[in-house]
């Protein structure tokens, strides 16, 4: 999907993040962690959340999110279904996606900036100032990159009951980032429902 804008934005206790393309969620710490959700669904929440409180029609999601592509109209509700049950879990309100019947979404909680509000700290935080030795030598370190994608057999998507769907993928994508935060690794999505796990980043493993 082509980025309307581009920059970090912060809702509630997640972080959208459009330069890495994930979802991040705060811990208790305060510390965010990615959360695991389908490539479709994060392009999906990247248009609302880039546009929220304005209500937008199901055919601008699905221009932006499957431009030239014709899909089923099941693709849509499974992937805001997706959304609701990461993004609303805990939640007392109502959702934070609104369905507005016969005629699209809104993202209804409210989203400020990240970038804009690191901006309006730079005139006052000084960073330090670093000595470079140039006789040394850059740092190597060994990294391992694992690539994965989920394929999914029949019966197909208009067939097969929404939540049944759903609950399968989000199964294969809890098991695979399980086992894969077992050996320190770090999880990011790619589009077409592929993830890559990288070992050595950002935690270094030696030998």
């Amino acid at each position: 999907m082509e980025a309307v804008g581009s920059g970090i934005f912060e809702f509630e206790r997640f972080r959208l993040d459009r330069r890495v393309g994930g979802l991040f969620r705060a811990d208790k710490q305060g510390v965010f962690v990615p959360v695991g959700i389908g490539s479709r669904a994060l392009d999906v929440l990247c248009v609302l959340v880039e546009r929220h409180g304005d209500l937008v029609s199901k055919d601008e999601i699905m221009t932006a999110v499957w431009p030239g592509i014709v899909v089923a109209d099941s693709n849509l509700p499974i992937q805001i279904l997706a959304l609701r049950r990461v993004l609303d879990r805990g939640r007392v309100e109502r959702s934070c996606i609104q369905t507005v019947a016969g005629r699209g979404y809104r993202f209804v909680a409210q989203v400020t900036q990240a970038e804009r509000k690191y901006a309006d700290t730079t005139e006052t935080v000084e960073a330090p100032t670093v000595p470079v030795d140039r006789d040394t030598p850059a740092e190597r370190r060994p990294l391992t990159v694992l690539a994965g994608s989920i394929v999914r057999g029949p019966p197909s998507a208009t067939e097969a009951d929404p939540e049944e769907l759903l609950d399968t993928i989000a199964a294969v994508y809890c098991a695979c980032t399980d086992a894969i935060k077992r050996y320190d690794g770090f999880v990011t999505h790619l589009p077409d429902d592929t993830f890559l796990a990288y070992f050595g980043y950002p935690a270094v493993h030696e030998g």
